[in-house]
């Protein structure tokens, strides 16, 4: 029998795996449990950190560890292959809930601060699987969009990437890169204090990895007046977060932007179907997934955009707990940063909510955001 040791909080994990296997559960905020001992399989998220000080006495049984996120600067890969055991992530798991994120939080900026999306340009840095995603969902809505992203050029003969000077003359810099602190494309502290110095832009998201924006830097341009905003999701010191950043964002989330029921089932599904193929399991009959739900509420209830699409998506109230925690508990918000991202409700992806056909015809933006009509 295999003996599978998985993060509590990886969606419906058991659903996913066959019932011949022998899986535990595990509390990520205690650490490693020492179960893992006999454990063939280890399943873990982005909070749980891979390398040889958090590991340095690999089990003999393991094989095999699957991270349940597209993700995977938090493991040394290397380390686990010196070691023969096989690596397996989710890419691509959370592509579209990061993409609604991004065109949620431009819709609600660009409503606060009464500005014309289809007059601006985002440069979209790293252009995999969420980068596509949010190329596509912007497009959709009218925004240009320019495509940077070399290592995939290296990569991709069939890629064309555009140049540097092109995508940092963009108005909006939206980052989708790993964190690579070497190689031949590093991307840590890829928006640095140079091409903030030399550039301005109306806005800066990250929901990528923390790191990848340099926040010294930011808040010396936005303080500065060479950037105007920036929305960030995903922090430097992550879970600890810089209180300054955090107070001088336009929007604020815990690393969230990948979240959403369907994208955390296809994170569990697709770490699961890597484990069941590498250890020649059968595959279980019937995994649940979720159905489409329908919204009932009055037009007249929502009086602009922002208002509907923050009773559709929980950006918003992240960002009131995230604020709770950072004024309430500043020298505790580590911990309660990991917390809120674990236990607060999910939402359901755009593409899975139906709305009555009244909504349509009041803000034409929500067939291109992928909701549907109630039939």
């Amino acid at each position: 029998m295999i003996n599978v040791l998985a993060d509590q909080y990886l969606y419906n994990i058991q659903s996913y795996l066959p019932e011949s296997v022998n899986l535990q559960l595990f509390d990520p905020a205690q650490g490693l449990p020492s179960e893992i001992d006999q454990a063939h399989a280890l399943l873990i998220r982005t909070v749980i950190p891979i390398n040889k000080q958090t590991l340095p006495n690999i089990p003999k049984n393991l094989t095999f560890i699957g991270t349940g996120s597209s993700g995977t600067d938090h493991v040394n890969r290397q380390y686990l292959a010196e070691h023969n055991i096989h690596f397996a992530d989710a890419a691509g798991c959370n592509a579209r809930s990061v993409a609604e994120y991004i065109a949620t939080a431009l819709l609600l900026w660009s409503e606060k601060r009464n500005i014309d999306l289809s007059n601006l340009s985002v440069g979209i840095i790293g252009v995999g699987h969420v980068g596509t995603e949010v190329i596509d969902i912007l497009n959709s809505i009218g925004l240009q969009t320019v495509a940077y992203d070399p290592p995939r050029a290296y990569r991709d003969p069939d890629f064309a990437t555009t140049s540097l000077d092109e995508v940092l003359s963009c108005d909006i810099l939206s980052f989708h890169t790993p964190l690579n602190r070497g190689g031949k494309y590093p991307t840590f502290h890829w928006l640095d204090e140079k091409k903030l110095s030399e550039n301005t832009f109306h806005l800066i998201i990250n929901s990528a990895r923390g790191g990848v924006v340099d926040e010294s830097a930011l808040l010396a341009a936005m303080k500065k007046g060479t950037v105007r905003d920036a929305i960030i999701d995903t922090w430097e010191d992550e879970p600890k977060i810089h209180l300054e950043t955090a107070g001088a964002a336009f929007l604020k989330t815990p690393h969230i932007a990948g979240y959403s029921v369907q994208a955390k089932e296809n994170a569990s599904k697709f770490v699961a179907d890597k484990l069941i193929n590498f250890f020649e399991l059968d595959r279980p009959d019937n995994a649940n997934e979720a159905g489409q739900i329908t919204l009932k509420k009055e037009l007249s209830q929502f009086d602009s955009l922002s208002s509907l699409l923050t009773d559709l998506h929980p950006i918003k109230k992240y960002e009131k707990r995230l604020a709770a925690i950072i004024r309430d508990h500043p020298e505790t918000r580590g911990e309660l940063f990991n917390k809120l991202r674990a236990e607060f409700p999910l939402r359901q992806q755009f593409t899975h909510i139906k709305l009555p056909s009244a909504y349509f015809k009041h803000f034409p933006v929500l067939k291109a955001l992928g909701f549907s009509k109630i039939n």
